[in-house]
């Protein structure tokens, strides 16, 4: 089993799935799921590298506001109080259409 499981913390992107199409007219949610573990706080979203949200919730979604048309990083980081990731994080790649 992944050592994620031990304690460390865990993300889970439920929605988008890897790989999916998205419509660039759609009201597109992240939909995640986390555990931050001991050394973790919240987390943050991130398009493409670039910080676009942070979440207070470990269980929820994040509207995705105006993904321009092609492939799509998304991903999901657990940060610490002082906003740094800790290295737990999910990510899936998307194509917008």
């Amino acid at each position: 089993f992944p050592a994620t499981s031990l304690g460390q913390g865990k993300v889970t992107i439920t929605s988008p799935a890897a790989g999916a199409s998205l419509d660039a007219l759609d009201e597109n949610k992240l939909v995640y799921e986390v555990d931050p573990g001991p050394r973790g706080d919240h987390v943050h979203v991130y398009v493409d590298n670039k910080e676009v949200g942070i979440l207070r919730k470990l269980k929820g979604s994040y509207l995705l506001e105006s993904l321009d048309s092609g492939k799509h990083n998304l991903c999901v980081k657990v940060v610490n109080k002082a906003h740094v990731p800790i290295g737990v994080e999910e990510c899936v790649q998307v194509t917008v259409n």
